[in-house]
């Protein structure tokens, strides 16, 4: 065999046999990949918990969802890595009546996911917990008085956060209320989103969330109130929050966390 023959084998066997190393590694990664589980495999059972425990609040509470955030990176397995998602709601009821209220979705959850209540601990109610049989495990616990939130977070999985839900293009009740509320505080809105779940007997529970653009948050109880519908619940809050319960509609306007604009969540409920 000729020189030049003898080194083209020389080289080209390695490198058959390095596409051939190569091509089978793209395909174990795509036959992994496939066999992994994806947060778009638990947002069912994390909406179902997020829903179940809305309506088992009931008109206790004003309350909210938000979208699902990737709260955490995880590894599913030494050479991949995953991300634990969450699926949150705050509930607002008046101070002092934060453990009644968890009690009441404590005692309307399914017994399959095994709710238990925990201790109450430095003023607070205690906390309850439950695990749907995917895996999402559901918190439910006090923040602050009169705010509760709830809690359904996966355990470590593959797949991207989903986007958030865009707003309805038609508007309707939700926006007419949202922008009559910031109009009385002489706000504009801003950024816009919708998240919705459904419901544990069909339909849905959607949130319309609304951050104004810069504006004085000042004073939201003392300047909104002319603005609140007749036959409101109102929930008391030592906050800078105003929570009412209209019906089957819940609506919370609060100040943003520097204070220079205002949310408003504009909620329908199962």
């Amino acid at each position: 065999m000729a020189l030049r023959a003898r080194l083209l084998l020389f080289v080209a066997l390695p490198l058959a046999a390095v596409t051939a190393l190569a091509g089978a590694g793209i395909a174990w990664w795509r036959w992994d990949s496939a066999r992994q589980p994806t947060v778009s495999d638990d947002i069912p059972a994390m909406d179902q918990a997020i829903a179940v425990t809305m309506t088992a609040a009931g008109d206790q509470a004003a309350v909210a969802i938000s979208g699902v955030l990737r709260a955490a990176t995880c590894r599913i397995s030494p050479v991949r890595k995953g991300g634990e998602f969450t699926r949150s709601a705050d509930l607002y009821t008046d101070p002092g009546g934060e453990d009644d209220l968890i009690s009441r979705i404590a005692g309307s959850l399914p017994a399959g996911w095994q709710p238990r209540r925990g201790a109450a601990a430095g003023g607070n109610a205690g906390p309850l917990t439950a695990t749907i049989g995917t895996g999402v495990r559901l918190s439910v616990r006090q923040l602050g008085p009169g705010w509760v939130t709830a809690r359904a977070r996966t355990g470590c999985t593959g797949g991207k956060q989903p986007a958030d839900g865009a707003p309805d293009a038609t508007g309707g009740p939700a926006t007419e209320v949202v922008n009559g509320l910031l109009s009385a505080i002489a706000a504009r809105p801003g950024e816009v989103r919708q998240h919705r779940v459904t419901c544990p007997q069909g339909g849905s529970l959607a949130t319309l969330a609304v951050l104004s653009q810069p504006t004085d948050s000042a004073d939201l109880a003392g300047r909104l109130r002319a603005r609140l519908p007749g036959g409101a619940r109102l929930f008391t809050s030592a906050s800078n929050r105003v929570s009412y319960r209209d019906g089957p509609v819940s609506v919370i306007v609060a100040a943003s966390d520097d204070n220079t604009a205002v949310t408003v969540r504009y909620t329908t409920t199962c």
